[in-house]
């Protein structure tokens, strides 16, 4: 029988210390067990920024922390999210082009709006896996253009109804949906066919949603990952939210919404105008956002962000068959280490992507059962009957 391929899957991630790859040790042998290893670089690497003015909080580790990628086994990752202009132009493409060149492959970034949207194309195990990776929420300035560096975007404006049809309800806040940007949609749906002629699997991945809320998805996400599996994509990996968000099996392809970040070391000086917004509401259980915690001082987000996993998917016959996730906690030096699925840590995650997928009404339901990876059980996510 032939061997599946493993993809391991990694939410954020975000290195900046003295020995970057201690970061990782702690779970070194789970990443190594997969055959393509993918993650969401939250922001660019660079000694010299040229901080864009639009940021109000800017993330640029250290040039010397970007070599950690390589040399722990990252074969791919998605530059397409809300930090990677935050030093500027020069320093995104800098990043894309040292982590190239150390074979790690980029996608979602480029000089101009045509490299952005460029897949990125990995073999593993005779199969070539094309890439393609958007944010939908980034400051302003941040897509790229014809001449302008930047990100892939996949856009939406917001519309605003009130909570009750035919009722006038002055300052009650209504209902939020969501119009996608006809030429970002064009976009995606030509991409996706593009790298569907090139590829035997394509995997859709953005950087999206409200990280101010837990479990919330929007319907600029659900409508996007669906729109993708309806267009040819295989996978759909989302990112961004700081806390795990449920899956789902949408026409017998995976969605994974949110993976959260899987190390996020976040040394960064709060203006003082965030401070004065955010001032103490870091002991609110109730506020999400950024603010210090005390104990934590490289993650200073929600408790509930100390959890996060690595999620898996496994390839059989040329079609991802199955998926699910090792649940793991990060610590407070920011290394993030594996949990037993049977723990009570373990199953406290495990129970907190249950939660999104019931509370969205996603049709994933989590069971024991899943791979191994280096000897870690993990869960399964499959369909509900």
């Amino acid at each position: 029988m032939a061997t599946k391929t493993i993809f391991g899957l990694a939410g954020d991630v975000l290195v900046d210390r003295d020995d970057p790859p201690e970061v990782f040790e702690l779970v070194q042998p789970m990443l190594d067990a997969t055959d393509l290893l993918f993650a969401n670089l939250e922001g660019p690497y660079t000694d010299n920024p040229v901080p864009a003015v639009s940021a109000p909080v800017q993330v640029t580790p250290g040039i010397r922390n970007l070599d950690v990628y390589a040399k722990c086994g990252f074969d791919v990752v998605s530059m397409a999210n809300n930090h990677i202009v935050d030093a500027g132009h020069e320093a995104m493409l800098d990043t894309e082009r040292r982590l190239e060149e150390q074979g790690v492959a980029t996608c979602g970034t480029g000089a101009d709006i045509k490299a952005a949207r460029e897949p990125a194309f990995v073999e593993v195990n005779g199969l070539k896996v094309a890439f393609l990776s958007y944010a939908c929420l980034f400051p302003n300035g941040y897509e790229a253009r014809s001449n302008m560096p930047g990100v892939a975007p996949m856009r939406a404006r917001n519309l605003y109804h009130e909570s009750v049809p035919n009722y006038h309800m002055p300052g009650v806040p209504g209902k939020l949906t969501t119009v996608p940007y006809d030429e970002d949609v064009r976009d995606l749906e030509a991409d996706i066919a593009g790298a569907r002629e090139q590829a035997d699997l394509v995997v859709c991945t953005f950087h999206w949603g409200d990280f101010m809320k837990p479990f919330h998805l929007t319907d600029h996400e659900k409508r996007t990952a669906r729109f993708c599996i309806d267009n040819g994509a295989d996978m759909v990996v989302g990112h961004h939210h700081h806390v795990l968000r449920g899956m789902e099996w949408y026409n017998g392809k995976p969605i994974m919404y949110g993976l959260g970040h899987f190390v996020f070391d976040l040394r960064t000086e709060f203006p003082k105008e965030l401070m004065d917004a955010v001032g103490g509401m870091g002991e609110d259980p109730d506020f999400y956002g950024v603010a210090p915690r005390e104990g934590w001082p490289l993650l200073p987000l929600h408790a509930e962000s100390r959890m996060t996993a690595l999620a898996w998917a496994t390839v059989d016959d040329g079609k991802i068959d199955d998926i699910g996730f090792v649940p793991c906690r990060l610590q407070p030096d920011g290394r993030v280490r594996p949990v037993d699925v049977e723990s009570e840590e373990g199953q406290e995650v495990i129970d907190y992507v249950a939660k999104g997928c019931e509370t969205q009404h996603l049709n994933g339901r989590i069971e024991a059962g899943g791979i191994e990876l280096a000897g870690h059980p993990s869960a399964r996510l499959v369909p509900s009957e």
